[in-house]
């Protein structure tokens, strides 16, 4: 007999998520309803382990439907529920179920009504939508005229949702999810995510330090999302209530930082100038900046913010012009010079803290390269930094602005730590 207080991991249901329709494929428009399914689907407990994509012709669409079904436990379809004669996921479906197309008049006389509502009358051909494999669950649609369906296939649910996304979203939340949770006993499964955020340390240095709390299958999976600049270390855990899974998730968040420290600058929705904002609002210290080479991409970071700590910033576009800032009256660039350069923006921008993001770019055969250099200084306040850096413009202004603002928020953590 099972032991009653052995604690029985709970294994989430796992999902393929098929978006149908030839304009995907040539990118003439973007995909958004595979990231908001995944995203509403993980709040309930169900795994997304597989995301396709697949045109408009017949045989290639039977064909990743039927993979699906055979590789996970629900399929989820957007698109192909139109009223033309490439709309053909209806046709798809129902050859997989192998049964025939059925006319529901329930539907038809809902999409009459939609017409009727917006005083048009009904083009014949989106009679077509009142159509359903035999069999069906149908969904209809009061926000459009593509009703959804589900066709249960060996035991495993097929759901049809329509490709706009306003609908689609109407759909799911109003009628999908309840019947997922029902479905799948999931009143009180989930899988919760928290996400560390770090800067100032690279892809495979950060798989060094903490790869072997990473692995498929664990509970929670640790994965890393690497951006320009930036590295997230998603933690998610699979649990039957938000307790259970942050009793899953802390140790393991703990062990993450007790190994990368200051690296992690913040977690979830947390951005870097928003945690360096907040740290000048808690000491009470405003900001001044310039910058030469990221072109003003660090203080338009805080111009975003609905209000913060920048006073004034500068952008000085070449060296000729960066002399003038210089006490030496040269052109050199070093470390000490971009001390220097805090000091003065910090006095003529009358704030408490200065900030110098320095360097110009030097072309190469393919790309550019620049040696950077950052000053911060301030009342108990002072660091340095410098590195090099290849690629193209907009990444090395972008990786430029955050090592600056690193700089800054590391000086600032020093600060309040002596």
């Amino acid at each position: 007999m099972p032991n009653p207080k052995k604690k029985i991991p709970f294994e989430s249901p796992s999902c393929e998520i098929i978006t149908i329709g030839t304009e995907l494929l040539l990118g003439q428009i973007m995909d958004t309803n595979t990231t908001y399914l995944a995203q509403e689907l993980g709040r309930i407990g169900i795994s997304v382990r597989f995301r396709t994509a697949v045109g408009d012709l017949p045989d290639e669409m039977k064909r990743v439907i039927e993979n699906a079904v055979q590789r996970c436990d629900l399929v989820i379809t957007t698109g192909g529920l139109g009223p033309t004669l490439d709309d053909l996921t209806r046709d798809a479906v129902a050859q997989i179920a192998g049964v025939d197309l059925e006319f529901r008049q329930d539907l038809m006389d809902q999409i009459e009504q939609v017409f009727h509502r917006y005083g048009y009358n009904m083009p014949e051909n989106n009679r077509r939508q009142a159509f359903v494999p035999a069999g069906s669950q149908a969904i209809p649609n009061p926000v459009g005229t593509a009703p959804a369906f589900i066709r249960e296939v060996h035991g495993k649910p097929i759901i049809c949702l329509p490709g706009v996304p306003r609908e689609l979203k109407y759909l799911l939340n109003r009628e999908v999810i309840s019947w997922l949770k029902q479905k799948f006993h999931l009143t009180d499964h989930r899988i919760t995510y928290r996400v560390l955020k770090t800067v100032g340390i690279g892809e495979s240095k950060v798989d060094h330090l903490i790869g072997d709390l990473m692995g498929h299958g664990k509970n929670p999976e640790v994965g890393l999302l690497a951006s320009q600049g930036e590295i997230k270390i998603r933690i998610a855990a699979k649990a039957k209530d938000m307790q259970s899974a942050d009793e899953l998730i802390g140790p393991i968040e703990q062990e993450i930082r007790s190994r990368l420290g200051k690296k992690i600058f913040g977690k979830d929705d947390d951005t870097l100038e928003q945690v360096i904002d907040s740290m000048l609002i808690s000491r009470d210290l405003t900001l001044g900046i310039l910058e030469t080479f990221t072109a003003g991409r660090a203080a338009q970071k805080f111009y975003s913010l609905p209000s913060h700590r920048l006073l004034e910033s500068c952008v000085i576009p070449n060296k000729e012009h960066l002399s003038k800032w210089i006490d030496r009256g040269d052109s050199v660039l070093e470390s000490e010079a971009a001390l220097s350069i805090a000091r003065k923006v910090r006095s003529m921008a009358h704030a408490d803290v200065g900030l110098a993001i320095l360097g110009f770019f030097n072309e190469r055969e393919e790309d550019y390269k620049v040696k950077g250099y950052v000053g911060a200084t301030g009342k108990g306040i002072e660091k340095i930094f410098s590195w090099d850096m290849g690629g193209d413009i907009f990444t090395l202004q972008v990786r430029g602005a955050l090592i600056g603002l690193n700089t800054l928020r590391l000086a600032l953590i020093e600060a309040t730590n002596e």
